[in-house]
């Protein structure tokens, strides 16, 4: 039970900025009902990740993809807005479209979750209590979404500091890259006072920030 807690708790924490990408996602097929399918399946595939994440780390230039493609979604998502979304017709309910959903929201999730799977998988040394601390956090996650997204929808700044932290993360886990690791450690070396990891991720932090407020004030003028 104890060790189901830990798990549940990691994962509804990590999960805070990851759920307004999913959300656009989830709300964008709102009328296929898939808050439980989801769940079910981003827990098999976070189960999956937590049983390899060595060998998912130990894939050349792994980190420096991922990396790439977050600070891709970190920036569309700054600079998005919710009210503007086109959603699919109340009509449209077959298999088919399902299965994309969840497909495109498992490989989604790929990307944003491999955080909180590392450090479920040094902590968990059982899979029951970590899959069910997983779906437990998750189904509890997706069951608010509605709420969350209406904040993000009143409330543009929201996207933007979520996109935030989002690249933060990214830039984090490239340069924790071996391809990029010897070349920030040389550069520790010149400039040892300075730590250019973080130096890098508040920088990105601020452009995410930067962004984000230029395409907001931008959009709202041009609604007027």
């Amino acid at each position: 039970m104890h060790e189901m807690i830990k798990v549940f708790l990691i994962t509804f924490v990590s999960d805070l900025d990851n759920l307004l990408i999913l959300g656009a996602i989830i709300r964008k097929h709102s009328n296929l009902n898939i808050v439980v399918p989801t769940a079910v399946v981003l827990t098999l595939t976070r189960s999956v990740y937590v049983m390899l994440i060595d060998r998912l780390f130990a894939i050349p230039l792994i980190h420096l993809f991922m990396g790439l493609i977050l600070l891709f979604i970190a920036f569309k998502l700054s600079t998005r807005s919710f009210a503007d979304e086109t959603l699919t017709r109340p009509g449209d309910r077959t298999l088919s479209l399902k299965i994309k959903a969840l497909f495109l929201l498992a490989a989604t999730d790929f990307l944003i979750c491999l955080d909180s799977v590392m450090v479920i998988s040094n902590v968990s040394q059982n899979m029951i209590p970590a899959i069910m601390g997983i779906f437990l956090s998750l189904l509890l996650s997706l069951l608010f979404l509605p709420f969350i997204i209406k904040l993000a929808i009143k409330f543009s700044w929201i996207n933007i500091v979520a996109g935030a932290f989002i690249a933060q993360t990214a830039v984090i886990g490239m340069v924790n890259d071996p391809w990029l690791k010897s070349w920030v450690s040389r550069m520790n070396l010149y400039f040892p006072r300075v730590n250019m990891i973080n130096l890098f991720a508040n920088s990105m932090i601020v452009l995410v920030i930067f962004v984000g407020c230029f395409s907001y004030f931008k959009n709202r003028r041009l609604r007027r």
